[in-house]
């Protein structure tokens, strides 16, 4: 990859599925290309639409074709899944070097979705 750096902008979150019994959701992403580095965004609490517009930069190594976010509602105790993605460093390439978009957390097996997260994504 001729690209050296991959900045990504955590902006937003919507339609957050419900973890918790009780209130809504206290959420936080975990961002990776690869798992023995992961970086994070600060819990955004009580909401299933959080704001975060908090940036991340990523040195890209050869082989890292993906970037990997994992939405977690963060308990007392733990954390719960709320859903993940994973992005193709080519699609970014295909658009220019830069991409603004909404990405599904699909449910399940694909069925239905546990919320979107809107990324930009720039390749330095």
């Amino acid at each position: 990859m001729s690209h050296e750096t991959l900045q990504v902008i955590v902006v937003e979150g919507r339609n957050l599925k419900d973890k918790d019994a009780f209130g809504q959701n206290d959420a936080y992403i975990e961002l990776y290309l690869d798992k023995n580095y992961k970086q994070r965004t600060s819990t955004i609490k009580d909401t299933n639409s959080p704001v975060w517009n908090e940036t991340f930069n990523f040195n890209l190594l050869k082989g890292q074709d993906h970037l990997h976010i994992q939405v977690y509602d963060e308990d007392v105790v733990g954390k719960d899944s709320i859903g993940e993605a994973k992005i193709s460093l080519k699609k970014i390439q295909q658009a220019g070097g830069k991409l603004d978009e909404w990405f599904k957390l699909p449910a399940h097996l694909g069925l239905g979705s546990n919320g979107e997260i809107h990324l930009i994504l720039r390749l330095c």
